[in-house]
C-alpha cells in the first residue's frame, strides 16, 4: 500500500475509534480528490479484512451428562451380618455444562445437575431437585496466567489427595480463588477457599447444618516436566477447621509432599510420599506420612500391567499424645482401595490404625470397544490394633474388583462391574460390625452419556 493510502487507512482506523463513519469519510476524501474512487475501494477492503482480523473469537460449548446406575449391594461400605439383606436400587445424575470463551481473554463455566434415586421422590411433588455443580469466571491476565473464581473442581496429580469424584452420584466441587499459570514445561496453582454458613454482621463462626468441613483451605500445586520421560509434581496444603471452644481460632492441618514419574518405552515407574503435620480437626498434634510407589507395563499387544502399594501410617486404638493417621484429604479413594468402598472414610474405616494396601490392577483391550479390567487388593493394618488387650491380626482381608467396558461411540459408555470382598475377624473388628464369616459382594451396571449439545465459534 502506498504512503498516501497508508496514511488514509490510518486515519479511518482512528476516526472509528471516535464514531465517525468511515464510509462519510472516504467520500469526503474523494470530493476533495486526495484519493481516487479505485483507492477508496481498496481501503475499504483492506479495512473489512482487518476488522475480520482483529475481532476476538468467541466459542459456545454445550455438554450434557445422563449416567443412571443401577446396583446390587450385599456388603458395598459396610460388612454383612446375619440380618441384614441385599440392596438393589437405580441413581440417576443428569448435568449440563455451559462453557463460554472470548479468546485468552476470560472464560465461562456453569454446570446445574439434578440428583436422584428412582422412586425418592413424589411425582407429583413441587420440591426443587436442581443445585448447581460448577459456576465460575477465569480472566486471563496473560495468555499463560489467569484466576479461576467461584465453585469449581480441584483436580491435582493423581486425585489422590483432591478429586473431582466422579464415581459419586454429587461429585466435588470448592467455591475457590484459584491463580493459575500454565505453560509447556510448568502447571501451577494457587487456590484459597473461606467457607461461611451464612452473611454475618460479626464474627466468623462457621456452622455447617448436616456436614463437616475445612473453614479455610489454601492448596499450591505445581507440576514441572523436565524432560519426555520425567516429570515432578509438588503438592502442599493447609485446611483449617474453627475449634469448638473458641470459633475464632483454627486447628490448622499441612500436608506436604509430592511425586516423581519417569517413563521409558512402555515401562512406567512412580513414587509419591506425603507427610501432615499441625493439628487434626479436633486440636490434637498430628505427625503421619504416606507413601505409594507404583510400576507400570504395557505389552505389545496392549495389555495393561499396574503393581504398587499404598502405606497410611496409622495411631492406633492405644491413646497417645500425637496422632499419627494420615487422611488422603479430599481425593478419591473408590479407585485405589477397592471399588467396594469399604475402606474410605480415614482413619475409621481402618480404626485408626493406618493401611497397607498391596495391589495389582489388569487392563485388557477387547476387539476395539471393549476392555476388561480385574483389580486384585489385600488390606493391612500398617500398626496393632487390640480388642480387649489382645492384639489382632494385621490382615484385613482380600478383594477382587471385575470391569467390562464398552464404548460403541465416542459419547457412550456402558459399564458392568462385580466385586467380591472376603473379610477377616481383624476387619470385622475394626469396623465395629458384620460378619467376618460372610463374603460381601456387590454389582452394577451403568451408562454413561456424554454428547456435545452445541458448539459454536464466532466473532
Amino acid at each position: 500500500m502506498r504512503p498516501t493510502v497508508t496514511f488514509v487507512f490510518l486515519l479511518i482506523i482512528c476516526s472509528s475509534i471516535y464514531g465517525q463513519s468511515t464510509n462519510d469519510l472516504l467520500n469526503l476524501l474523494i470530493a476533495n480528490k486526495s484519493i481516487t474512487q479505485q483507492q477508496a475501494d481498496s481501503i475499504r477492503a483492506d479495512y473489512a479484512i482487518s476488522q475480520q482480523t482483529n475481532q476476538p473469537e468467541k466459542r459456545l460449548l454445550i455438554d450434557f451428562e445422563f449416567r443412571p446406575r443401577t446396583e446390587y449391594r450385599n456388603g458395598y461400605a459396610v460388612l454383612r451380618n446375619d440380618t441384614t439383606t441385599a440392596a438393589f436400587f437405580t441413581n440417576q445424575r443428569s448435568r449440563l455444562s455451559i462453557n463460554y470463551s472470548y479468546n485468552n481473554r476470560f472464560i465461562l463455566q456453569f454446570s446445574m445437575q439434578d440428583l436422584r434415586i428412582w422412586g425418592q421422590q413424589d411425582p407429583r411433588s413441587v420440591l426443587a431437585s436442581l443445585q448447581v455443580f460448577e459456576a465460575w469466571a477465569e480472566p486471563f491476565i496473560t495468555d499463560k496466567f489467569s484466576i479461576r473464581i467461584g465453585r469449581q473442581r480441584l483436580v491435582y496429580d493423581n486425585q489422590r489427595l483432591f478429586a473431582e469424584n466422579d464415581w459419586r452420584l454429587s461429585g466435588a466441587a470448592h467455591d475457590a480463588l484459584n491463580f493459575r499459570y500454565n505453560s509447556p514445561r510448568v502447571s501451577a496453582e494457587l487456590a484459597f477457599a473461606n467457607n461461611q454458613s451464612s452473611e454475618r454482621y460479626f464474627g466468623t463462626d462457621f456452622t455447617p447444618a448436616g456436614f463437616t468441613s475445612y473453614k479455610y483451605l489454601a492448596v499450591n500445586y505445581l507440576k514441572y516436566t523436565i524432560n519426555k520421560s520425567t516429570i515432578l509434581t509438588f503438592l502442599n496444603s493447609a485446611d483449617a477447621f474453627q475449634k469448638k471452644e473458641n470459633p475464632e481460632e483454627m486447628n490448622i492441618r499441612y500436608t506436604l509432599g509430592g511425586r516423581f514419574e519417569y517413563q521409558k518405552g512402555n515401562l512406567y515407574g512412580t513414587i509419591a510420599s506425603y507427610y501432615q503435620g499441625g493439628k487434626n480437626s479436633n486440636g490434637k498434634d498430628l505427625s503421619a506420612w504416606y507413601f505409594q510407589p507404583e510400576l507400570r507395563l504395557i505389552t505389545s499387544k496392549g495389555l495393561v500391567g499396574r503393581l504398587g502399594a499404598e502405606f497410611f501410617s496409622g495411631t492406633g486404638n492405644i491413646p497417645t499424645e500425637v496422632d499419627r493417621s494420615f487422611v488422603p484429604l479430599y481425593g478419591v479413594a473408590h479407585r485405589f482401595n477397592g471399588s467396594m468402598d469399604l475402606i474410605v472414610r480415614f482413619p475409621n474405616d481402618v480404626g485408626g490404625s493406618g493401611l497397607i494396601n498391596p495391589y495389582l490392577f489388569i487392563i485388557q483391550p477387547l476387539l476395539k470397544k471393549f476392555e476388561i479390567r480385574s483389580d486384585f487388593h489385600t488390606f493391612h493394618l500398617q500398626t496393632d490394633y487390640y480388642v480387649s488387650d489382645n492384639k489382632v491380626s494385621r490382615y484385613l482381608g482380600f478383594e477382587n474388583d471385575w470391569l467390562l467396558s464398552f464404548k460403541p461411540n465416542s459419547v457412550t459408555k456402558i459399564d458392568l462391574g462385580f466385586s467380591y470382598m472376603i473379610p477377616t475377624e481383624s476387619f470385622e473388628a475394626v469396623k465395629g460390625s458384620g460378619n467376618a464369616s460372610l463374603t460381601c459382594y456387590w454389582g452394577y451396571l451403568s451408562l454413561t452419556f456424554r454428547p456435545n449439545l452445541f458448539t459454536t465459534r464466532f466473532k
